[in-house]
């Protein structure tokens, strides 16, 4: 029991160290930009020896995932966004604008928390190695959007002229950090009207009938 507890102890302490250099870089990368920014400054920043840095994430660039990563989440507990409490209500509902609703809600939160540090990530990716985290996170999120998209067929909730694909690219090109930055902090849309619109969009585009959906649709092209 006492080995346990003191393992228990380690990885508490562990965690918090994690939290604590996450945090720092997450402020820092913001503020000073990726480059600018030493792995030195963010142990500085966060109280621990730049050996603990290293030990923790292996080098930056990997320093800067974790960053990206703790900010989809929202938190650093290793549960792949799939697999959150929200997925399961996703795959519960029964309504379908609910369902886009919901869908349309909790990507925009994680939108909006992943927001500036993309903003990190794009204007660092003259490096190859930043642009290669960059181009895996699209991907990513295309996939993630892909399964929500699965999700909605699977409950019913496409209208039966619109296609996994069409779908899963309409969700991709309207729940995107590019359109926060433009409709949010470029236009100065207060985020719940840019949730209403996508979430009105999105009804009209998937679920409804809707005339502009040709049968080329139904067809995957």
């Amino acid at each position: 029991m006492a080995a346990r507890t003191k393992v228990d102890g380690r990885s508490e302490r562990s965690r918090r160290t994690r939290e604590r250099i996450v945090d720092a870089a997450t402020r820092l990368f913001v503020e000073q930009g990726y480059v600018s920014t030493t792995v030195a400054n963010v142990a500085e920043a966060a109280g621990v020896a730049v050996q603990t840095v290293y030990y923790t994430f292996g080098t930056k660039l990997n320093l800067l995932a974790g960053v990206l990563d703790a900010s989809i989440a929202g938190d650093l507990e290793p549960i792949p966004v799939m697999e959150r409490p929200w997925i399961q209500a996703l795959a519960a509902e029964r309504d379908a604008p609910s369902a886009v609703a919901l869908l349309v809600h909790e990507t925009l939160a994680i939108v909006a928390r992943a927001a500036p540090v993309y903003e990190v990530i794009r204007r660092a990716a003259a490096d190859p190695d930043v642009a290669a985290l960059l181009a895996d996170n699209r991907r990513s999120r295309r996939q993630g959007q892909r399964e929500m998209v699965e999700i909605l067929h699977q409950g019913g909730h496409l209208s039966p002229k619109v296609t996994v694909e069409f779908a899963t690219d309409v969700v991709y090109a309207l729940l995107n950090e590019e359109v926060f930055q433009l409709l949010v902090s470029d236009s100065g849309w207060p985020i719940q009207r840019y949730c209403d619109w996508a979430t009105s969009t999105l009804v009209q585009q998937l679920h409804s009938r809707n005339p502009l959906l040709g049968a080329n649709h139904s067809e995957g092209s």
